[in-house]
This record gives structure tokens, sequence and C-alpha cells, in this order.
């Protein structure tokens, strides 16, 4: 396996925060380097504290990464690490992209028109049937349904979809090789024999753990272009979803629920506080998504009358600038830094975005210039 490929594997084990990682990797004039991080620990000292240090080299030395590495060239789960050109493109946009995306099924799909449903376990029957009366209905307008594989609101989706002939996308919060919960494990099955695809950013064995959840949740968001909450509690996880959406600019839509249930107390609060988030009927969804999709086309076409290639699509406005200035003639870092304005420390997070998805490369003397 590709060397860049194993230190993505390793990096993805870590449960290191992103951020911190991206710090670490900035320290490196190639990633490659990384691979023999242990006769560069003084050179990442301002990254990782002495237990971040340890832990994160325990996955190698314990043989772990290997064992995990030797799994994954079975084929039995695919994985796409975040340099190489089949990575979802809807992921770019999170503040700290996967290093890798861990898939059974169609991951093709995470490109496509995708709304996310979500919403309590502990769901009422009035929850269930209107999950199942906008999954169908949206699948049948041509949209991906894209939810967690959790019990209540979240099967009902992935069913809804499976009712009408429509594909899902199920976000999970652990490995792939055992499903959480496992009262979905056939409805997991279904989902990858239908076409559908299952996601996670978490290596094949790796169990749930309360964070993961949450992280989980950032995923559902990124991968849509919009999600519609059926049935939120006052505290729920559903809503992390939607303030995850509401960052990555996504569209939020919320089914009015009973005023005297709990079940739907937290999507209530959304829709007073959000009231064009209000949506009764399936139709209001598709309108105003066709509507948004017609804006942002018109926008692009007029911004960008010349096509660009696959690798610049989707950069965003410094990224853009970054790559234009290096176009003309290689850059320092305080240069770069003084035309951006960006805190030091994003900055060289950004830079090592870039350099990984290929735009850009990283030279001596903290110069940064074009891609060969």
């Amino acid at each position: 396996m590709d060397i860049r490929k194993k230190i993505f594997i390793w990096l993805s084990m870590s449960e290191l925060e992103l951020g911190t990682l991206y710090d670490m990797l900035a320290y490196f004039p190639r990633i490659e380097e990384l691979w023999e991080l242990e006769k560069y620990q003084g050179k990442i000292v301002y990254a990782l504290t002495g237990d971040e240090f340890r832990s994160f080299m325990a996955i190698k030395e314990s043989g772990e990464l290997e064992r995990v590495i030797n799994d994954l060239e079975t084929g039995n789960i695919g994985f796409v690490c975040y340099f190489e050109q089949n990575y979802p493109e809807k992921f770019i946009e999170l503040d700290y992209p996967l290093f890798v995306v861990y898939y059974r099924g169609d991951i093709s799909l995470l490109n496509g028109n995708n709304i996310a449903i979500v919403g309590s376990r502990a769901c009422t029957r009035y929850g269930k049937e209107q999950t199942d009366r906008f999954s169908k209905e949206l699948s049948k307008a041509g949209f991906n349904i894209v939810s967690g594989l959790a019990e209540g609101i979240d099967g009902c989706a992935h069913t809804g979809a499976l009712k009408a002939n429509g594909k899902t996308i199920s976000v999970v919060a652990n490995g792939l090789k055992s499903i959480f919960p496992a009262i979905n494990v056939d409805l997991a099955r279904e989902i990858v024999a239908t076409g559908g695809v299952l996601i996670s950013e978490f290596y094949p064995d790796y169990k749930p753990k309360g964070f993961s959840f949450v992280q989980r949740n950032r995923l559902i968001a990124a991968a849509s272009e919009a999600v519609l909450v059926v049935e939120a509690g006052k505290v729920s996880g559903a809503l992390h979803t939607v303030n995850f959406a509401l960052d990555l600019g996504r569209e939020v839509f919320a089914i009015p629920g009973n005023c005297n249930s709990s079940a739907s107390e937290g999507t209530n609060n959304l829709i007073k506080k959000f009231y064009s988030m209000c949506v009764t009927s399936p139709q209001e969804i598709i309108s105003q998504l066709n509507c948004t999709q017609n804006l942002k086309l018109q926008v692009s076409q007029s911004q960008n009358p010349i096509k660009r290639t696959d690798k610049i699509s989707n950069l965003n406005e410094t990224e853009s600038l970054i790559y234009n200035m290096l176009q003309t003639e290689d850059a320092h870092f305080d240069e770069i830094l003084e035309k951006t304005q960006i805190e030091a420390k994003k900055l060289l997070v950004l830079l090592t975005t870039m350099e990984i998805r290929g735009l850009i490369r990283k030279l001596p003397a903290n110069y940064f210039g074009k891609k060969d």
C-alpha cells in the first residue's frame, strides 16, 4: 500500500482532535516524513504534548495500524483518502476534512442530491408517519436520503427511501465491521444491497463512544444539501446536526409537532426561532431547494464564465486567492499571511490541506508555490 495512504489511515485511527493533527502535519515539509515520526519528536513539540505524541505513536508501535491496513487490503471495506480524486467533494467544506472516509457500497452517492432526515430515537407514531411520508416523496423526487442508522427517526428515514426504491446514505458513529445498534444490522445490509452506502470516519474495528455520535452528525450535515428535522426533544443530537448544517450554509427544515409532546419540543423551538424552517409537505422542500440550486447556478455562471478544472472547482474565496497568487510566483508564508489576514495557525492548516489536495506545494524556507 502507498505510504501516504498508510499515514492517512494512521491519522484516522487517532482520537486526537483533527485540528491538532493538522497542526502536526504543518511542521513537515513532506507528509511522507511522518512515517518516521519518532525521529522528529522535537520538531512537533508545539503541536503535540508528550502524552499526545506517545498515544499517537502507540497506534503504530503496537501493530494495530498494520493489522487495520492488512484488513483493508482484503477489500471488504472501501476507503478513500483526502488526497485522492474520488474523495467526497462535500467533505472538503469541513473546517478539518477527514483524512480517510471508510465505506461499504456506492460512495459516489455522496456527490449527489442529498437530503438528511434526522430526529429522536424515542419518536412517536406521528414522527414515524411523517418520516415515512417525507422520505418516500423526497426519494421519488430524485433525492438520496441521508441519516444516521439509529433507532427511531433515522431508521424510518432509511426504510422510507427503500420503500420508494430510492437510494439512502447511512453515516455511522462506529467502524463498519460491526453495525450499531444491532437491531439495524439487516437494514444496513439492505441499504448496501440496493445501491446505497454506509459511511464512517472511524477505522473498521472502532467501537462507538459518546463524542463519535456528535462527530457523525457533522458528516450527516456535510453530506446533504438540506437537513429536515422531524421530531427532536429539547436536548437532542438532531439539534447538533442543525447547528453543523447552519455553519456549513445548508438549508434546514422542520416539521411542526404536537405542542404538548416533549418529543417535538426541540423541533417546535426551532420553528419559533426560525419560522422559515417550517414545512408541512415534501413539495415545499423540493421547491425551495430547486430555487436555491437555480440561484447558485446563475451566480456561478456569472462569476465563472470559464469552466474550471476539477481540482479547483470547489475552492472558497481565501483558497482561490492563495491559489491564484501562487500561479505567478512563489510566496513566503509571511507574505500569504499579510494578504489573507488569516490567523497564522489557521493559515498553516489551510496551506496544509491545499498541499494534501495537490493544489500547491511546500518549498524550503517556508515558501509555497504552484503544483508542478
